[in-house]
């Protein structure tokens, strides 16, 4: 669960990490001229802030057009069904984030079965994507996702070059020192033994 929420956090876009944590009561619901920004806004705020509140902000953000609200209902129900879907309907058309979404569900076996190699095809093929909705924060998360993966896998040399891109083009301190860390422990495994 720690890890599915570590996710969430970071495929919420960093507009609504910016609009600050604290729950907003002047905002209301029903209000006619509700912003979808707003409701997205209330609808990660709940589920800290407002958990009993979380399905109905959420769902207000979906209906609303913003479909990345299915990630914390389906987080909050147990319930993917509706989130696996709306992924893949809208991989048909490309979306970057719907690349981003379903990586991190095969690669977590969270609402589908797990299946590694199905979440590292999608990163790649989200790092394919001549698509203006790639930005470089997505392309270094993709990266980052990739070398956790091979990791997995013990695929060294592939977790050398996706976590060399994640320390030349991460923003983070956090991310830097954890691909630095990553780079030194598959270097240690590529290097020949010596005995």
């Amino acid at each position: 669960m720690i890890k599915a929420i570590a996710m969430l956090l970071a495929l919420i876009s960093s507009t609504l990490i910016a609009a600050g944590p604290r729950w907003d009561h002047s905002i209301k619901i029903d209000d006619p001229k509700l912003t979808v920004k707003e409701a997205a806004q209330q609808c990660h705020k709940s589920l800290i802030n407002a958990p009993e509140l979380l399905e109905a902000w959420c769902e207000k953000a979906y209906e609303m057009g913003y479909w990345s609200a299915l990630v914390p209902i389906s987080l909050h129900t147990g319930d993917g069904t509706r989130l696996v879907a709306k992924a893949n309907e809208r991989l048909k058309n490309k979306e970057p984030k719907a690349y981003t979404v379903l990586a991190w569900l095969y690669g977590s076996g969270q609402f589908v079965e797990e299946d590694i190699e199905r979440a590292i095809s999608l990163n790649r093929e989200l790092l394919n994507l001549a698509h203006a909705g790639v930005t470089p924060a997505i392309r270094t998360s993709a990266h980052k996702e990739l070398a956790d993966l091979y990791q997995l896998q013990e695929n060294w040399p592939a977790v050398i070059k996706h976590a060399s891109y994640v320390k030349k083009h991460s923003r983070f301190k956090f991310d830097i020192d954890a691909a630095q860390r990553q780079i030194a422990k598959a270097q240690k495994h590529t290097q020949p033994s010596t005995q």
